[in-house]
């Protein structure tokens, strides 16, 4: 379980800005009858700590499993889940960043003359509660904080409810940001303050919103049209178009308090990797393709070949006690060795099967024990975690690289798949073919992936040119070449082009797990993930509510969250396998 930030974690991040809006009086507030015992957080301090104790919880645990239910790790891929699973952190969520951003919302309004720090934190409401949606369903949200107004058990609000009030909210944090104010926006973690950047990511929002309610609202496509229409006329767009631009947030390099990334603390911090293990079919494609991220997102710890003669080393090699993997142990499996070098297992040279040894993950949902396999999995690499860029198999747990990772919220990237999802399912239009912004979309985020990592690992070359120098037996292809290809791909495509997008999606999106999540829910696709070896429970359309809340909320719906009945309102698929 991750370690959750202390309020006062953000304290050396955000003292630079707490006189940044106006004057220090604006929000002072007469907080400190007790300068010693401050009854009240400054605003700018408040707003900080909601972002970075925010960020840090939804780029966790909840992450991990997103990831983990379609197939990219191993976290929670059974679905087993239970009422005391995410107690933690729901009630974190709900009792310290969100209640701190409601906060600072009330105190902005209070104040009257702090537009544009209202606007943001509106904008930040609106997307953290989005994901409160997309993955619990029905939560608090009108009466949501109110326990000074006596409301101990608040009641929940649909989720279609929830997204209407997110998208007034969308609108009223655009108008007052654009506002006439010389106040600005004081403990930004995420934009340092520019409006226009959060004037893009409110509308870049509200563009993600109206895709994940496309298949259940049939005004959405003319609303889409409507954005699409204000993008063209508006000088530079109203969307994210740039990494400059990007809805992200970057955790630190600090160690005391941990804000490092919190996959790269998994992946490092704790000596031996500890991170959860990476979906064989994951990695096997990445290097199948030989694609150029895959040095950046992987970091092997061996290149050892395990003896599967040896009763010991073969209970330690994935899928020792399966006869039903596909993937299995890397080095010796003749599906990936084909599927990589178009060879069998027998036939790699020493090299080759040295290096797939540190590919070391799970099958889907292998319900086999987990053995003392820690200094032996693939960890966390460069992107998006800041750990260590894989130039060539050596510990991975020695706290090596620097955890400044990123947690990408909305990015170029995503933008330009919602738009190909809307030009493809809607009629929308945006004046650029599927082609380009596929091409786009791929070129920016690799782009991302090769920035991060770089900075993270200084062995890390950022051109490929370079890349002979390391100690790989494959030939990965160049960044242009391989978005070449892929364009090229989707030209000839014969099935349906959603399905090629959403794979490339699929890669893409690795770091943030809810859009990937959202999008199979919304659409089935990818609809090529491996087939769970065994599946305890059905595919998870929800997370169940925590226990606290169960127990002391009489408000809290009765929903089984494998159940289509108790699908999340934007789920007109309700997959099950």
């Amino acid at each position: 379980m991750k370690k959750f930030r202390n309020k006062g974690a953000v304290f050396a991040l955000s003292i630079v800005m707490v006189c940044s809006v106006s004057s220090c009086d604006i929000f002072d507030l007469d907080i400190n009858t007790d300068p010693n015992n401050p009854s009240q957080a400054s605003l700018n301090l408040l707003f900080s700590n909601a972002i970075l104790n925010a960020s840090s919880t939804f780029a966790a645990d909840l992450n991990d499993s997103a990831m983990g239910f379609m197939s990219l790790t191993a976290s929670t891929d059974d679905f087993n889940m239970t009422n005391a699973t995410w107690n933690t952190q729901w009630n974190y969520l709900t009792e310290n960043p969100l209640a701190d951003l409601d906060r600072v919302i009330m105190a902005a309004e209070e104040a009257g003359n702090v537009p544009k720090q209202l606007g943001a934190a509106q904008i930040l409401k609106a997307y953290y509660f989005s994901l409160m949606v997309d993955i619990w369903g029905d939560v608090p949200f009108s009466e949501a904080f109110r326990g000074d107004q006596g409301i101990k058990t608040p009641a929940f609000d649909e989720g279609a409810s929830i997204y209407t009030s997110l998208f007034a909210l969308i609108d009223a944090g655009i108008a007052n940001i654009q506002a006439t104010s010389t106040a600005t926006i004081g403990g930004d973690l995420i934009y340092n303050g520019n409006v226009a950047r959060w004037t893009k990511a409110a509308y870049s929002l509200k563009l993600k919103l109206l895709v994940q309610t496309r298949r259940v609202d049939n005004t959405a496509g003319s609303k889409i049209a409507e954005l699409l229409t204000l993008n063209t006329s508006t000088t530079g767009g109203i969307f994210i178009a740039s990494a400059a631009d990007d809805f992200q947030f970057r955790f630190s390099k600090t160690q005391n308090p941990d804000n490092r990334h919190p996959m790269y603390i998994d992946g490092y911090a704790g000596g031996e990797a500890a991170y959860t293990y990476f979906g064989a079919k994951f990695m096997a494609e990445m290097l199948a393709n030989r694609d150029p991220r895959t040095p950046f997102y992987f970091k092997r710890q061996t290149d050892k070949v395990l003896n599967l003669d040896d009763p010991a080393e073969k209970q330690t090699a994935p899928c020792s006690q399966r006869d039903d993997c596909v993937y299995s142990y890397f080095p010796l499996s003749n599906y990936v060795a084909n599927l990589v070098y178009g060879k069998t297992a027998a036939n790699l040279s020493d090299d080759e099967r040295n290096y797939l040894a540190g590919y070391f993950g799970r099958d889907r949902s292998d319900p086999s024990g987990v053995p003392n396999d820690n200094p032996l999995r693939t960890t966390v690499g460069a992107y998006p975690a800041g750990g260590l860029f894989d130039d060539e198999a050596e510990a991975g747990g020695d706290n090596q690289g620097s955890g400044d990772g990123i947690f990408p919220m909305i990015t170029s990237w995503m933008v330009k798949f919602y738009l190909i999802e809307a030009q493809l399912t809607m009629g929308a239009t945006s004046g650029i073919t599927n082609e380009k912004l596929l091409g786009d979309a791929l070129t920016e985020q690799m782009a991302k992936v090769f920035a991060v990592g770089t900075a993270a690992d200084a062995d890390a070359s950022g051109t490929v040119a370079d890349w002979a120098d390391y100690e790989w037996p494959i030939t990965y292809k160049a960044p242009a070449t391989f978005v070449t290809d892929v364009v090229a791909g989707y030209t000839t495509f014969a099935g349906d082009k959603l399905q090629y997008v959403l794979k490339q999606a699929w890669f893409a999106n690795f770091g943030n797990g809810y859009e990937i999540y959202n999008a199979f829910r919304r659409t089935g696709f990818p609809g090529d993930l491996q087939e769970p070896l065994q599946i305890p429970r059905q595919f998870a359309l929800r997370l169940p509510y925590a226990q606290s809340e169960v127990n002391l909320n009489p408000n809290t719906p009765g929903v089984v969250y494998d159940s289509p009945t108790n699908a999340v309102f934007w789920d007109a698929l309700k997959f099950q396998f």
